[in-house]
């Protein structure tokens, strides 16, 4: 928010009889997490999203509609077959199963950490001694793969050539028969075939399109009618269903000042999850933590570590202000290029320290102002500074997202919200869709999440201008709406980046208030307040699924510390969902109620 004071067409019969697998939980098998990025991509068709690395996999796979094919289940732990005793996560994909190798993954190579499995091999599995799978000699031609020793060649059937040009070793794996002649179980009809360890390629020279002249086996949905019948994992879902991983539900929320008399860290947790609430995004300033010696101070943000921890709630730490020594101009705003790498291991032994404590870490915010890289944002809503421009920003966030993964693989970076605004003068802002647009677009722009602040003024979470503009004074633009997360989501689209998810890292309304600038806010009342916020959560979970994947409502208790401090009219307050003395809001009371699943 603005104004910031405080912060897989074969089809191959499967031989093995087994009983169905029943579905295991991470926990009773000590399946490691899925590391982030968390990403999604729905296919209608079949009812389930691609997601994560295996999303990730199957994007960089050449032709991978044809050598995949599409999703047929969510992720789910299961035990290999060719390693009887392992678990491991993986989803099935209609000519394939990709299952993660969580010993394989570092942050700077994920290239083994999601394999096919060896389908192929399971397929053959009773047949090594027909004359088409016993080794082969050499012909001394360069056909032969002396790994499994068997020959790869176009003679008859153009395998080479298809092995080759749909990603090759690392989606087929080795050939483990020599081309032979097999009948077609679905048409009686005997066509050239060979077998690798993960796929098998049939040759239809009848064809008339060359695309489909080899077919490949539909592997993962025969082995999944043969051995997991009930199993609720291949059952379709709707995309509202279909998340790469649990949406979060946030509050911004002020938890230091431990000792203070108005504050209550424990009770301010207790109050969020009472209603329902499990993560809390706290704002923290570089620049109160690292001094000129380099000496790092964490102070009371241990204590909020551990508390948030010890409460079984998520914490997304908002890294802001820099030194004045870590800056061009000795003001807060974002470092100077040659202290990229100061910040950078400052983030990177942050992420250390707390690994476990501290789930996601949010790189600056608002940074398409111009007041938060040189400015002051609590003044006249912001006065001074320069945007820092996209690939500034962009070179800064590189570093610090692979010191990040350093110290804490697991730990999801968010990139810093901007400011919904159309605004375009680099002493005040930059649009902040053109900037998410620019961001993207830079090869070097490294995130897990795009973090995006939209509007909301006194416009209802449904409408948008033009053509739904709201009933109050702040409608003639796109920026002053929550649905200009829309716009936000179009520029990512159109970088390429669609699969990734959003976080709305601050949104909310304000109520009656007594600071300049904030004056709409006389126009939502309590309850209607209440009424929009969970008609915010409605549209991010559901209607924008599977896309944004986290929502922090700016925010849950700071009207506590203005009102010690003899002002609960302030515009900060108004937003809240406490007052003043800790009693709940309508809109406390409607978030408590409001399904959360």
């Amino acid at each position: 928010m603005r104004k910031r004071s405080f912060y897989a067409i074969g089809v191959l019969a499967v031989v093995m009889v087994l009983a169905v697998w029943p579905f295991v939980s991470r926990a009773q098998q000590g399946v490691a997490e899925t590391f982030p990025p968390y990403q999604s991509r729905y296919f209608s068709t079949t009812g389930h999203s691609a997601v994560n690395w295996f999303l990730e996999t199957w994007t960089n796979t050449p032709n991978a509609l044809f050598v995949l094919g599409q999703p047929i289940s969510q992720p789910f732990v299961e035990e290999s077959f060719t390693n009887p005793g392992e678990f491991y996560r993986v989803q099935y994909f209609e000519r394939a199963v990709l299952e993660e190798h969580p010993e394989n993954f570092s942050p700077n190579d994920q290239q083994y950490y999601v394999l096919g499995r060896l389908m192929g091999r399971l397929a053959a599995q009773g047949r090594e001694n027909e004359e088409a799978f016993r080794p082969a000699g050499d012909p001394g031609d360069g056909s032969w793969m002396p790994e499994t020793q068997h020959t790869l060649r176009n003679d008859p059937a153009p395998f080479r050539t298809f092995f080759e040009q749909n990603g090759g070793l690392s989606v087929f794996g080795y050939p483990i028969s020599e081309q032979f002649q097999e009948i077609n179980q679905a048409d009686g009809q005997s066509y050239w075939v060979q077998y690798f360890e993960r796929q098998r390629m049939e040759w239809h020279p009848e064809e008339a399109d060359p695309q489909y002249r080899v077919l490949l086996g539909l592997l993962g949905n025969e082995y999944r009618d043969a051995h997991h019948q009930g199993n609720r994992a291949f059952e379709r879902v709707e995309v509202q269903q279909a998340l790469p991983t649990s949406f979060a539900y946030g509050y911004n929320a002020m938890l230091f000042h431990d000792m203070a008399d108005w504050q209550d860290r424990k009770r301010v947790l207790q109050i969020a999850k009472d209603s329902g609430v499990y993560w809390i995004r706290q704002q923290i300033a570089w620049k109160d933590l690292q001094d000129l010696s380099r000496e790092i101070y964490w102070g009371e943000l241990d204590d909020i570590a551990e508390d948030v921890h010890n409460a079984d709630m998520k914490l997304l730490l908002s890294v802001v202000q820099s030194p004045s020594w870590a800056t061009s101009n000795g003001s807060s705003g974002l470092p100077a290029r040659e202290h990229f790498s100061t910040f950078a291991n400052f983030m990177g032994q942050m992420a250390a320290r707390y690994r476990g404590k501290v789930q996601a870490y949010e790189i600056w915010n608002e940074q398409n102002r111009a007041c938060e890289n040189g400015g002051d944002c609590s003044r006249e809503g912001g006065i001074g500074g320069q945007v820092a421009g996209a690939d500034y920003y962009v070179d800064m966030l590189y570093d610090a997202y692979y010191a990040i993964k350093e110290g804490d693989p697991y730990a999801i970076v968010v990139s810093g919200g901007p400011t919904s605004t159309e605004t375009n003068r680099a002493d005040i802002a930059m649009s902040d869709s053109t900037y998410v647009r620019d961001m993207l677009s830079n090869p070097r722009f490294r995130a897990d999440v795009v973090g995006v602040h939209p509007g909301g003024h006194n416009n209802p979470p449904d409408t948008l201008w033009p053509d739904q503009p709201g009933p109050g004074e702040w409608t003639n633009s796109r920026e002053f709406y929550f649905r200009r997360v829309e716009d936000v989501r179009q520029a990512m689209v159109d970088s390429g980046k669609g699969d990734m998810q959003m976080w709305i890292t601050e949104f909310g309304w304000a109520t009656a208030n007594n600071t300049p600038g904030y004056e709409y806010g006389s126009e939502i009342s309590l309850d209607t307040q209440a009424q929009w916020i969970v008609r915010a959560f409605e549209k991010g979970r559901y209607e924008y699924a599977p896309w944004v994947g986290g929502m922090f409502l700016w925010q849950l208790n700071f009207a506590v510390p203005w009102k010690a401090h003899g002002n609960e009219q302030h515009e900060q307050a108004s937003f809240g969902v406490l007052n003043g003395d800790w009693s709940p809001r309508p809109s406390w009371n409607a978030i408590r109620d409001m399904p959360k699943e």
